[in-house]
């Protein structure tokens, strides 16, 4: 394999994609989403952490990290009356310092309220719900900011690092960061202590992102994004090996082209469960970490999206069509959405999101997207719609897939490498997992009453066309 972009398969890399947090309500009380990355290398690693919120990936807050070796760093993104924040006890030096007690960063509105207002919600009630972006920056190799970050602690533990040296002197000198070299990993975990649920999932690991340093000073909260990916290739598991494309700006490529064609997927595919005895419900997250850099805002003289999306974003969002295609014509595997019981039995399922032509169509219209079976609404999240997933004569267990479509052209879910002949990548860049819960209620065992209630997650699995 060519040093290029590539998901990693075994969970390790230089940028980590979480697909969702949330601080959403629910009947019984707010969700905190908690959150690790730990750096598996033998060297001493610069990170931005950066959370984004859910409907046009606008970023709510940023950070640096400094993990040492074997280091990891850890915190929570929790609700207050004020709008969510993230809180840590983690002993990593942080870039800028987080002062109060506990260490808090504060989530702000800014990127998309005001002059940077989208025609979505402006509050800050919109950051409760988003995705969250790790990236390498690159590698300390200072021999006094080591020393500083790793102090000598001899047969003493509990030696603090200098934060404040390393915080000033790599605010004037970015030539102490080397380029990056992998070995991040990370999952997140999303709890409800009162509904007695917990949702585990792992991290996407892009590998081989970049060969240079992305060092960037904290004020500089825009960078580094997965525009930065350097150099413009990737690499995709086919069915012959590794697909190496290359994604030449010179010749039209978009920056982010070379993630998105690694994350692409015709189609996805997970289990749902909807058990009426345990009260299940299930709820499916679809993120699409690169939509924001395809998609701008609508304006007068801004109609379109850039492909592989297909609609600009405004009030209501950017949607993408996911459903029957009214016709043939539209490429040889037609777009579909289809909900399967565990015997093999399927039916179309459709979703309802106000104006809905024929045929039958989902729209997902945000970067991070929740769907939920038949309303069970169990993250309590913005929702994209409800597939009614649970019709008399079918079983309420079983698998479904979705698979993008457009409803008037046949091109648009299309990504074309640069390549001579050029390599075309259909679907689009997803991400995420299901969500599954059982809700038994207050039962009586050995000891007393107990609260049985208990979750599960499930990573998508993925098709990939190309030719």
């Amino acid at each position: 394999m060519a040093e290029a972009v590539h998901v990693s398969p075994y969970g390790l890399g230089q940028v980590l994609l979480y697909p969702y947090y949330t601080v959403r309500s629910t009947s019984g009380g707010n969700y905190n989403t908690l959150f690790i990355v730990t750096n598996t290398a033998a060297d001493t690693k610069v990170i931005r952490v950066r959370f984004r919120e859910s409907r046009n990936g606008r970023a709510v807050a940023d950070i640096n990290v400094f993990l040492t070796p074997f280091d990891s760093w850890t915190g929570a993104v929790i609700p207050r009356a004020s709008g969510p924040v993230f809180i840590t006890l983690d002993g990593s030096c942080t870039d800028p310092d987080i002062q109060s007690d506990p260490p808090t960063l504060v989530f702000s509105n800014s990127q998309y309220s005001g002059p940077n207002q989208d025609g979505e919600d402006q509050s800050l009630a919109r950051s409760a719900e988003g995705y969250i972006e790790v990236f390498e920056m690159g590698v300390v190799t200072d021999s006094s900011l080591l020393a500083a970050l790793v102090p000598d602690r001899g047969n003493q533990f509990g030696v603090q690092p200098d934060c404040a040296a390393v915080r000033g002197a790599l605010l004037d000198n970015a030539g102490v960061i080397a380029p990056p070299t992998g070995g991040l990993m990370g999952s997140a975990y999303i709890i409800n202590v009162l509904d007695g649920t917990l949702y585990p999932y792992d991290a996407t690991a892009l590998d081989d992102f970049t060969r240079i340093s992305l060092w960037t000073p904290p004020a500089a909260t825009a960078k580094p994004t997965l525009e930065d990916v350097n150099p413009k290739v990737s690499d995709v598991v086919a069915a012959t090996g590794y697909l190496h494309s290359t994604w030449d700006p010179t010749k039209g490529a978009r920056p982010a082209d070379p993630v998105s064609a690694v994350l692409m997927r015709n189609q996805i595919l997970n289990y749902f469960v909807l058990d009426q005895g345990t009260r299940s419900g299930t709820d499916w997250i679809v993120t699409m970490p690169t939509k924001p850099y395809y998609v701008p805002v609508a304006n007068p003289g801004v109609s379109t999206a850039l492909q592989p999306f297909e609609s600009v974003f405004k009030t209501g969002g950017a949607p993408d069509y996911f459903g029957i295609s009214p016709s043939t014509l539209f490429y040889a595997n037609p777009g579909n959405t289809q909900v399967y019981n565990r015997e093999g039995a399927y039916f179309v399922g459709s979703i309802d999101f106000g104006p809905n032509p024929p045929p039958p169509k989902i729209l997902l219209p945000w970067t991070a997207n929740a769907v939920t079976f038949n309303n069970s609404n169990i993250f309590a999240a913005t929702f994209s719609g409800s597939l009614g997933a649970y019709y008399s004569g079918y079983s309420p267990d079983g698998w479904a897939r979705l698979e993008p479509y457009q409803y008037t052209n046949s091109t648009v879910h299309q990504l074309v490498s640069t390549d001579t002949p050029p390599v075309t990548y259909f679907g689009l860049p997803m991400i995420g997992f299901m969500g599954n819960n059982y809700v038994n209620g207050t039962l009586t065992g050995p000891s007393g009453p107990v609260l049985s209630n208990y979750s599960a997650t499930s990573p998508h699995r993925g098709l990939v066309r190309i030719e």
